[in-house]
């Protein structure tokens, strides 16, 4: 009998140990890991991210697709073309990434810092099946790429696995509400934004979506060599209630 009560209290014990030992660390922890597990990542390699962007109204028979070559080298470097498309569509899409490879080289591409934040651990949630730890997003300053959400954090790998939230800054007087979604997954070795979507209450012409997703990555070294400066076209005239749906970071 004894021996069968020593037993259970050992059990007990061990089980206390384990749940210490995977309870969730603090804010602190998270945010420090997460930090160092992003900014540890797609620096050693240049690659190009072929992407389709899809520019949907509130008729959806009047979709437009545009798709892009997103380029960037380990120094941070960041260039695009444009592969197909036209017309206002192309223009928005324009606006979006001369917005993201200027930040992208202003910056590296890191706004989950302690300058633009304050975090709250808000519990843990899975997405695409892995445990994630969700901070929450409080700004401590307004920007178009300064969003009020929330993120999700890989448990085991401490990588940004989706940010999701509203601008503190509308980009575009004609935006009344703009709620923004980034998804980011492996793909070929490497940790990138997989897709976006961008849902924008628009003046005058009502709901607009932008989507992006990755159709294709490329790794190789001749990349490097490859990465310069295109030959833009001069803009057309854009309707700006369509050009304000679309100027976001992607």
């Amino acid at each position: 009998m004894r021996a069968m009560i020593r037993a259970s209290i050992l059990t007990m014990l061990l089980t206390a140990v384990g749940m210490a030992q995977t309870s969730a660390p603090d804010v602190n922890t998270v945010v420090s890991r997460m930090q160092t597990a992003m900014g540890g990542r797609n620096h050693d390699r240049a690659y190009s991210v072929t992407r389709e962007y899809r520019l949907v109204p509130e008729d959806p028979n009047k979709a437009s697709r545009v798709v892009a070559e997103v380029n960037a080298l380990p120094s941070g470097k960041k260039d695009y073309r444009i592969t197909e498309g036209g017309g206002q569509a192309e223009n928005v899409v324009r606006k979006v990434l001369d917005h993201e490879t200027e930040v992208t080289n202003q910056n590296n591409g890191a706004v989950l810092t302690a300058d633009n934040y304050d975090f709250v651990l808000a519990g843990t949630e899975a997405i695409d099946g892995h445990r994630c730890y969700v901070l929450q997003l409080k700004p401590k300053r307004d920007g178009k790429d300064i969003l009020r959400g929330r993120a999700w954090v890989d448990a085991d790998s401490y990588l940004v696995r989706q940010i999701a939230g509203t601008p503190t800054k509308s980009p575009s007087w004609w935006i009344k509400d703009l709620q923004v979604t980034l998804h980011y997954r492996e793909m070929q070795g490497l940790w990138l934004q997989d897709s976006t979507q961008a849902v924008a209450q628009v003046r005058v012409v009502g709901k607009h979506t932008l989507t992006a997703r990755a159709l294709d990555v490329r790794t190789d070294t001749t990349l490097a060599g490859n990465l310069q400066t295109p030959v833009r076209k001069r803009s057309r005239r854009v309707d700006p209630a369509l050009l304000g749906a679309g100027v976001i970071r992607h």
